[in-house]
């Protein structure tokens, strides 16, 4: 689930398969919905295979990216037709696993879909050019070990740099272009948190964040560098790997799987967390480093993901039983910087 970042009352969600499903559907289904028409979508998408993540493409407006169960990374211009109008085709150097992670990251004249699977694959797609092979593929390993990624995220206006979640409850950091030319097949791990002397996470990672930065922040501080990850041992721990490779903070109010964070875009200390109990949390560090300042939940059912407008002022949660929950933020949120940490 994504809002789009040049329609800022447009959010684009993929579901999976309902509990009514029936031999014949699509499995894979994408809805564009606006804020202000809630009783039907602005567009709907479909595919022959389940949509694990999607995003809207963040220099074309009209297009939307998706990474299937099958390992298809699929494309739909949402002015053309229901279905993709480019699809990435199985091959040796493509993916064969589930896509759980995907990105488009990049300048607006040269931009790149980086996907990842779970068994580590990570593939690069020049846009336009899924139907051809990836231009570059390589396999996630560190010390000969395959890392089965859940998750990725890129630094902001960093296109070669990214850390991977992975199921063995380590977060990944490595290089895309490593820079050695008789190594530019081969990955750079360059970090590993945490540390095998220092507690991290004892249970899969299911997302991170990396905090963003305006010019505003940045004068004093590049916040960029820091890191919020989620896991399924009930915790959100926030990193700098630049710094150190234990975790600066850990936030435990979950009881349950916690399944997504999200820094807020507008507020240095805010970020969002969901978790499989179906609340919704909000954090503001400079208020309450122990409890967050929101903990509501629509129904029991879990919510798997959350993610903020680009001006700060709605938060949506999705749940397992499809429903989207937009949250207005109050404009109180403090706007303090994040000098408890830097």
């Amino acid at each position: 689930m994504e809002w789009m970042a040049k329609h800022q009352d447009l959010l684009v969600a993929s579901y999976s398969k309902s509990e009514e499903y029936t031999v014949g559907e699509t499995d894979g289904l994408v809805q564009v919905w606006a804020t202000t028409l809630r009783t039907r979508p602005e567009a709907t998408l479909t595919c022959q295979s389940e949509v694990l993540r999607v995003v809207s493409h963040p220099f074309q407006p009209n297009i939307v990216v998706g990474g299937t169960y099958a390992g298809y990374v699929v494309l739909w211009d949402i002015r053309a037709k229901r279905t993709p109008v480019m699809k990435s085709q199985l091959s040796s150097e493509a993916h064969s696993f589930p896509i759980y992670c995907l990105s488009v990251v990049g300048t607006e004249r040269a931009n790149t879909i980086i996907s990842l699977s779970n068994n580590g694959r990570l593939c690069a797609w020049p846009m336009g050019m899924l139907t051809a092979s990836p231009q570059k593929s390589i396999d996630l390993k560190h010390s000969a070990k395959e890392i089965c990624a859940l998750c990725m995220e890129f630094p902001q206006d960093d296109s070669n740099t990214f850390y991977v979640g992975g199921e063995d409850n380590f977060v990944y950091g490595g290089q895309i272009h490593s820079g050695a030319e008789a190594d530019a097949e081969k990955p750079c791990i360059f970090d590993v948190l945490p540390d095998k002397s220092v507690q991290g996470h004892v249970a899969p990672i299911t997302a991170l964040s990396f905090h963003p930065s305006t010019a505003a922040w940045s004068k004093k501080h590049d916040y960029t560098q820091v890191l919020l990850s989620a896991s399924m041992d009930w915790s959100i721990k926030l990193w700098h790997p630049k710094i150190a490779k234990a975790p600066l903070a850990s936030f435990e109010s979950s009881e349950d799987y916690t399944l997504d964070v999200k820094w807020c875009p507008t507020h240095p200390c805010v970020f969002a967390s969901c978790d499989g109990e179906g609340f919704v949390d909000v954090w503001d560090l400079s208020n309450d480093m122990e409890t967050p300042i929101f903990h509501a939940r629509r129904d029991k059912s879990a919510t798997h993901k959350v993610s903020w407008s680009p001006d700060g002022k709605r938060l949506a949660a999705g749940g397992s039983k499809g429903i989207i929950s937009v949250y207005g933020v109050d404009k109180e949120v403090t706007f303090a910087q994040l000098y408890i940490y830097l």
